[in-house]
């Protein structure tokens, strides 16, 4: 029987933690860390893939749903950058297309008009999704990295990131209820199951991503900027 610490810190195991919460699979993916992780904690893990181990232990309790017990180090933050960044990739690249490619199979076994609709509804999501994240990876992150270095643009401040991030997750929930209260049961199919868990992983990977982004980049950056002389 694995033994679980609740109060999670760089001396938790991380097997033990995956085990309990599937979902750190994501946080290692993003990380690019291979399973095969032995007894090893989550500070040698850390060490081991030359990430700061701060920001590692952080991301890990945001995942756990535990409030992060470090306040991170200018040091840092890159990494939680570099975090966020390979966590947009994967969103685009595999989450995402994933998803569409079970949305289009499933619309061919539903009746054509509410199939069409579905399709169209996951196309501007994806769209909504696209603009949210190149404003990030084009904008934001960049004027970060500025910070880090203590430059800071004139006409931006992490306040209008703030102002403008958008909720990306609502568009999900109404997917939910399409394919929950609308297709009708007269339609046996495996993918509506199938898309349900995806939306599910999905939405909950995003609201983590978000939490990351609102609870320690934003406060942090702003701290920052205060300390930069014009």
């Amino acid at each position: 029987m694995y033994e679980i610490n609740t109060n999670i810190s760089g001396n938790s195991r991380l097997t033990n933690l995956i085990i309990e919460y599937p979902n750190l699979l994501s946080v290692l993916e993003y990380f690019n860390i291979s399973l095969g992780l032995g007894d090893k904690t989550v500070a040698e893990i850390a060490l081991e893939y030359n990430i700061a181990p701060n920001t590692f232990e952080v991301v890990i309790q945001v995942y756990c749903k535990e409030t992060p017990s470090k306040v991170l180090s200018q040091e840092e933050i890159p990494d939680l950058l570099r975090f966020l960044q390979a966590s947009h990739n994967h969103f685009k690249d595999s989450k995402i297309p994933e998803l569409k490619g079970l949305i289009e199979l499933f619309s061919k076994e539903i009746p054509t008009r509410k199939g069409k609709v579905l399709v169209a509804f996951f196309d501007e999501y994806i769209k909504e999704v696209d603009a949210h994240f190149l404003y990030e990876d084009e904008k934001v992150f960049p004027y970060i990295n500025n910070v880090l270095c203590n430059r800071r643009e004139k006409n931006f401040k992490i306040r209008e990131f703030e102002r403008n991030h958008t909720d990306i997750e609502q568009k999900l929930r109404e997917l939910k209820k399409i394919l929950i209260r609308d297709i009708p049961p007269s339609v046996v199919s495996k993918y509506r199951k199938q898309i349900l868990i995806n939306l599910i992983n999905l939405a909950q990977d995003l609201t983590y991503h978000t939490q990351i982004e609102d609870n320690i980049l934003v406060p942090f950056v702003k701290n920052m900027e205060t300390n930069i002389k014009n």
